[in-house]
């Protein structure tokens, strides 16, 4: 069984288990981009992009006054640092957040970067504006999930 037909196979596996489409890689000489389409998902508009994903890490709360952005704030603006790693250099500056903890949600704009040694994958340094909407400040650290808005 060649490696197309194997992919083909696994992928339509996991799109009856999560009723996902699955977008299969690209092989030289075949038309694999097509995405497969058993009929279990009748809405769908393209691949899922990595703003429609939900993550999660640690949420913590900062009281600096500028950041990797360019921008000058306060305490209680509305804004967030984004870990590093998703930050991706400046390429999320401005861009708006969800954030859900507690049973809570509130939104705040991106405006800096949180070092990697503070914050890992999934993490974000709020201020304390955001942070006391989720959860009192002398809790330091919560649990959070979060999406681009």
């Amino acid at each position: 069984m060649t490696v197309f037909y194997k992919l083909a196979i696994l992928a339509a596996a996991a799109m009856a288990a999560t009723a996902a489409p699955i977008v299969l890689p690209a092989t030289p000489g075949r038309n694999t981009t097509a995405i497969l389409n058993l009929g279990l998902k009748d809405n769908f508009d393209g691949p899922i992009r990595a703003e429609d994903s939900t993550f999660s890490g640690r949420g913590t709360w900062f009281t600096d006054k500028s950041g990797s952005c360019g921008k000058s704030f306060d305490t209680n603006d509305m804004i967030v640092a984004m870990n590093a790693e998703q930050m991706d250099g400046t390429a999320q500056c401005g861009r708006t957040v969800r954030i859900t903890a507690n049973g809570k949600t509130v939104d705040a704009k991106v405006v800096d970067t949180c070092p990697s040694q503070f914050c890992s994958s999934g993490a974000l340094d709020m201020s304390q504006a955001v942070f006391k909407k989720l959860a009192p400040l002398d809790k330091g650290v919560i649990q959070i999930k979060w999406q681009f808005a």
